[in-house]
């Protein structure tokens, strides 16, 4: 797992064994380390401006789930004065029917009451309406006058009782029927203007719903189009990390050659720590160990530019805080990217991630 700050280390450690032998000349990286710097440092202002669209739409999104909120808060409202509206409609739907009967009922008993009384008439007529005299005439005494006098009083009474509690009851059915019929009216009124409320609100909340999907959708794809990048850059710093350990292992070469009693003279294989790296602690010793032997035996120049990391050290970097790294397990190792899997681990070493970003990340078999 490469990293700025531990490459900035092995640059420096390049030049100070450069200035310290004068006579060696430094050799330069290869032209395509300039390249690769340049796509990296596009990438990263792409990335940036990625990030820049993304945050801008997060910040849209926010916006109208708030807004579709606010809209779907006064849409159960509008729903709930809808269902009130409807059931108090349908109430007086309900007494309006029971009303209708009761006047339609009404209007038949007042038709029956007018038949019997038409009879009732008739009969009188066709029997004959005994007179006052001949009641007179006809009663024993002033009781008989009285009770008969009384008994015509009560029939003719209980006829005008009978048509006029008809007709009152008719003339009160029939205006509540009118007074239903208009309450009925306005309540169809306003049910249907809460309902074109409702109906508009939810339009307004689709349409927001949508505009938010579309966001959401460019949102994704620069998320990721950022991934891409950030996948790419990564694979674009290995290789020039890659290529400044090169020019490195290159002045290294030379001063082994101008010092004959350095380290690694013959020919300079086996492995070597870059400076400012940690491969003292914890599987370390024993990595560098077996890379050393590999390096001998295969004839490779290996430089270790990370190997312990503290986890504060490895989230700068790009890593994580529990990593191999930070247990002392890991180390990156360019020159082994071509080193077969087969072959590492006859040396007891392994590369765990797969890609050509990991190619140089080495653990213990």
């Amino acid at each position: 797992m490469s990293s700025r700050r531990s490459l900035r280390l092995r640059i420096a450690a390049a030049l100070a064994v450069a200035l310290a032998v004068p006579a060696v000349a430094l050799v330069p990286a290869p032209s395509s380390a300039t390249s690769l710097q340049g796509q990296i440092q596009s990438s990263k202002d792409r990335e940036q401006a990625l990030a820049s669209g993304i945050n801008a739409d997060g910040r849209a999104i926010a916006g109208y789930h708030g807004k579709i909120a606010d809209l779907q808060g006064r849409l159960d409202g509008l729903q709930s004065s809808l269902d009130s509206e409807r059931s108090t409609l349908s109430a007086l739907q309900s007494r309006l029917r029971a009303a209708r009967g009761d006047l339609a009922r009404l209007r038949v008993q007042l038709a029956h009451d007018r038949v019997a009384l038409a009879r009732e008439l008739v009969g009188e007529y066709e029997a004959g309406h005994p007179q006052l005299v001949e009641i007179v005439l006809n009663a024993s005494n002033l009781s008989d006058l009285l009770e008969a006098s009384e008994a015509m009083r009560r029939v003719q009474a209980e006829n005008v009782r009978v048509a006029n509690r008809v007709r009152t009851a008719r003339e009160q059915v029939g205006a509540q029927v009118t007074r239903l019929t208009a309450l009925e009216a306005s309540q169809e009124r306003q049910a249907a203007a809460v309902l074109v409320q409702r109906d508009q609100v939810a339009q307004v909340r689709l349409a927001l719903v949508d505009h938010e999907l579309e966001i959401e959708k460019a949102r994704n794809a620069r998320s990721a189009q950022l991934g891409a990048l950030r996948s790419r850059r990564a694979v674009l710093e290995k290789r020039y990390a890659a290529a400044q350990a090169k020019a490195a292992a290159a002045t290294t070469r030379s001063y082994l050659v101008s010092s004959p009693g350095a380290s690694g003279a013959s020919g300079g294989d086996g492995f070597f720590a870059a400076g400012g790296t940690n491969y003292s602690v914890g599987n370390e010793p024993e990595i560098a160990a077996r890379l050393d032997r590999m390096g001998k035996g295969l004839h490779l120049h290996l430089i270790g530019i990370s190997g312990y990391r503290t986890p504060q050290h490895s989230l700068e970097v790009g890593g994580f805080a529990d990593d191999p790294h930070t247990r002392g397990e890991a180390s990156d190792t360019p020159g082994v990217e071509g080193v077969p899997e087969a072959v590492l681990e006859s040396y007891g070493l392994t590369r765990p991630f797969g890609g050509a970003a990991e190619a140089d990340h080495i653990q213990l078999h």
